[in-house]
């Protein structure tokens, strides 16, 4: 009997196919092939919804499709590809496809109202994007995964630097491109080392490599002279450069604020679905791996707070719409990662999900308003949009409370959990209780700038003259903003963690359906490998307590942003603010310190490694090639090619030979 994994090719195949059709053809189809890009991905969604739901029913799908490099022996590595399905690629699957054929609807609508020139291309990179990040999603071994995570950094640059006639697009792509490539430079020799350690890079089944990095730290095994433990904390921390880089979190999320110069609609699918998403998810997906280690636990953990935290700062001082939608990526991945660190995978997850909704809600949101504001980004030129776009302004305020954390929107529910997780590792480990701080920190600066955009976007009198006047949307931008209002008010209830603890209903739906996988990338599985080796433990305490602290700092954050900039005419209240407006303003220095240390540290230290191998390694080399040369062109002379010449060499050498030996003899 046919059934949906039999076409789980075909959900990534798709997308393909438009990209293909877009490239080829465009030019004559109906907007420019966009129409193309719509079915392709609505296919993929219909049969990622079909694959969840086979998830559902117990079923789960890992199988190799294609055997690129055949082991010969025991010792031997077999590279393969293959397609593996289980609860959390099944749900990642239907929020790439789900948001992909959204954000080509939008693009509809955004592109073709500029007049563009290149569609097709552009279609095609959103086809080729799309087909990426699914293949990316089902992989089933790290090898395939790290091939489509290098595809998605590509298909972010051609995208981001769309508009290439421009100065920022193009500069943009190239530093989204060379950052995220640092990052991958550690990924790949983590690929590597986890090959030549274990011989598999499969993520689940019989052999997979975290069951045999399992294995060898209960057998004691050691590896180039570390112990089991500390050899997986290397590996680790290998593979999570990638993810960082990826997934914007310091130090490598300087790229993330400029790739805003590309086309929003690429903006809501790189932050949302794609790009952005795919470190987290890969940290996800080898959660079996990571919990195996506390070291590395505790980086991720480390890392997620303080980037959620230090990201949320530069937010309140933008002034440009999608630069603070920028930076709140940047912040929000940062909970994931925190809950990640702190063994909470299904918190980390469940705010993947939300904040995939939300986020691509927000971007398309502000996409809707430059349209309407004839492409003007600059918030301080906007105001009094609430009655003149009122779908736009009501599903973004629906985004927003999401975002903020705010009761019963979906962005409470999973950044509550998040940050009660943190907090409940942190009451047994002192430690962890500095990032739960910098996330509870963070809870407040988010309220206030989220609300801070929505006040002088939509609030207040008109500030220009195309406030007045905004463009009129068409009914392909106001669809998607629909389905994701709603799908941001609704998303949160698949797993109310606090509604559970207080009537003790089981409506913790999500965290069972992460459970209801194969067992080794079951979430209970996980939680006691945390446990086991990665020593995480858990305090007592009530989810309600928690919510109730990061509600009321939520609220703080936007009650002071209400406070400061409701009105008709608001006031630029971070003047006040001073140097420490000009250091946000300016990015912590990032920027700068970035450029001190590739041309003020590193290219000086190339340089003198430059010099250094070409005098004394070159020159040790030239020194004995021209020694050789030289005798050669002495030895030579004696190769006259004239007959007498060798006769009398011949006959003076004998006399030589006869007078030594005559000599030392004693013939004469």
């Amino acid at each position: 009997m046919v059934g949906a994994f039999d076409y789980a090719p075909l959900i990534a195949l798709f997308p393909l196919a438009s990209f293909v059709i877009a490239l080829a053809a465009g030019s004559y189809l109906p907007e420019k092939g966009g129409y193309v890009g719509i079915v392709a991905t609505g296919g993929s969604l219909l049969l990622s919804l079909w694959a969840m739901l086979t998830v559902a029913g117990g079923g789960a799908y890992d199988r190799t499709l294609y055997t690129w490099v055949t082991g010969a022996g025991e010792e031997t590595v077999s590279l393969t590809f293959g397609i593996l399905i289980d609860p959390l690629s099944s749900m990642m699957l239907v929020i790439v496809s789900l948001i992909a054929m959204l954000v080509h609807m939008f693009s509809l609508g955004y592109m073709n109202d500029e007049g563009e020139t290149g569609l097709p291309r552009y279609y095609a990179g959103l086809g080729l994007f799309t087909f990426s990040m699914l293949s990316f999603v089902f992989s089933d071994n790290l090898l395939m995964a790290f091939m489509f995570f290098e595809l998605v950094g590509l298909c972010s640059f051609l995208l981001i630097g769309f508009w290439f006639r421009e100065e920022a697009p193009p500069s943009g792509a190239k530093k989204a491109f060379l950052v995220t490539r640092f990052g991958d430079y550690f990924f790949l020799i983590g690929v590597v080392g986890i090959l030549a350690t274990f011989g598999t890079a499969q993520f689940a089944g019989e052999g997979s490599f975290p069951q045999l990095a399992l294995e060898a730290i209960e057998g004691g095994e050691t590896f180039f002279g570390f112990d089991a433990q500390t050899w997986i904390t290397i590996l680790g921390l290998l593979v999570l450069g990638g993810a960082i880089g990826k997934s914007a979190q310091f130090p490598l999320h300087t790229w993330l604020p400029d790739a805003m110069e590309g086309p929003t609609p690429v903006s809501a699918l790189i932050h949302a679905a794609t790009m952005v998403a795919a470190g987290v998810f890969l940290v996800a997906r080898m959660f079996g791996f990571y919990a195996l280690s506390p070291t590395a636990l505790g980086i991720i953990a480390f890392t997620g707070g303080f980037t959620a935290l230090f990201a949320a700062t530069m937010g309140v001082v933008k002034d440009d719409i999608k630069q603070v939608l920028a930076y709140s990526t940047i912040s929000q991945y940062g909970y994931m990662m925190l809950g990640l660190g702190v063994a909470g995978y299904v918190a980390a997850t469940f705010h993947l999900m939300t904040h995939a909704f939300f986020k691509a809600l927000l971007f398309l949101g502000a996409g809707a308003v430059i349209i309407g504001m004839h492409h003007e980004q600059d918030m301080w030129k906007m105001g009094g949009l609430k009655d003149e776009m009122p779908v736009t302004y009501y599903t973004f305020l629906a985004g927003s409370l999401a975002l903020a954390g705010i009761f019963p929107f979906s962005g409470f529910w999973s950044k509550d959990e998040v940050v009660y997780d943190a907090l409940i590792v942190g009451l047994e480990d002192p430690i962890m209780l500095a990032a739960y701080a910098m996330g509870l920190l963070a809870v407040f600066f988010t309220g206030f700038y989220t609300f801070r955009m929505v006040l002088l976007t939509f609030h207040g009198e008109p500030r220009s003259d195309h406030a007045e006047h905004p463009v009129a949307l068409r009914w392909n931008t106001k669809v998607p903003l629909i389905v994701l209002g709603t799908l941001a008010v609704v998303a949160g209830f698949v797993n109310m963690v606090p509604v559970a603890e207080l009537t003790g209903a089981d409506v913790t739906y999500l965290s069972h359906w992460l459970d209801s996988g194969p067992e080794e990338t079951a979430y209970s599985t996980y939680t006691t490998l945390a446990e086991e080796f990665g020593d995480v433990h858990h305090a007592e305490l009530s989810p309600l307590i928690a919510g109730v602290v990061t509600l009321l700092f939520a609220l703080a954050g936007v009650g002071t942003a209400v406070a400061l900039y409701r009105g008709p005419d608001p006031e630029r209240h971070t003047d006040r603010l001073g140097a420490a407006k000009t250091v946000l303003v300016s990015n912590y220095y990032q920027d700068e310190y970035q450029v001190w240390l590739a041309e003020g540290l590193t290219q000086r230290v190339a340089r003198a490694a430059d010099t250094f191998d070409q005098s004394v390694i070159d020159g040790v080399v030239n020194g004995t090639s021209s020694v050789s040369l030289l005798g050669s062109s002495r030895v030579r002379r004696l190769q006259s090619g004239v007959v007498t010449n060798y006769a009398a060499l011949i006959t003076t050498a004998l006399v030589v030979l006869l007078v030594v030996f005559g000599v030392y003899g004693g013939w004469f």
